[in-house]
């Protein structure tokens, strides 16, 4: 199996983790906040449980291997997209690690962000193997 077999391989993994740890081991609770700060509302992650924190903690490993080979190889090739990628990760580790607000209601809209920023991070990686 190729480099980018192996990189999209784990992207996968990751994916199909955070999407159990997200459904299955987060909640969420609205949070009052004044009006000019937020039309659509506010929400904000309840906290984790020992075992939760466990599974949170292992996901954030194997994502943060993951995205230190990937910047690596951005770097390596001079990637224009080193930014981009960037800050696609900080979004999904600010997920991963539950401590910012949101602003969805739903932990399926929460989900799909994720999902939608590992698939940016996905294209990008892919790009130096095209």
């Amino acid at each position: 199996m190729g480099v980018l077999a192996n990189i999209n391989q784990s992207f996968d993994e990751i994916e199909e983790q955070l999407k159990y740890f997200i459904h299955n081991n987060s909640s969420i609770e609205y949070v009052e906040m004044p009006i000019e700060y937020v039309s659509s509302g506010t929400y904000a992650w309840v906290r984790l449980k020992q075992n939760e924190l466990y599974m949170q903690n292992s996901i954030l490993s194997g994502y943060l291997n993951l995205i230190t080979f990937c910047d690596l190889i951005l770097k390596n090739v001079k990637s224009p997209h080193i930014e981009e990628f960037a800050k696609s990760t900080e979004l999904v580790l600010s997920y991963i690690g539950q401590n910012t607000l949101l602003f969805f209601e739903s932990l399926e809209k929460v989900f799909a962000d994720i999902k939608e920023e590992l698939d940016v991070q996905r294209v990008i990686i892919a790009q130096p193997y095209q």
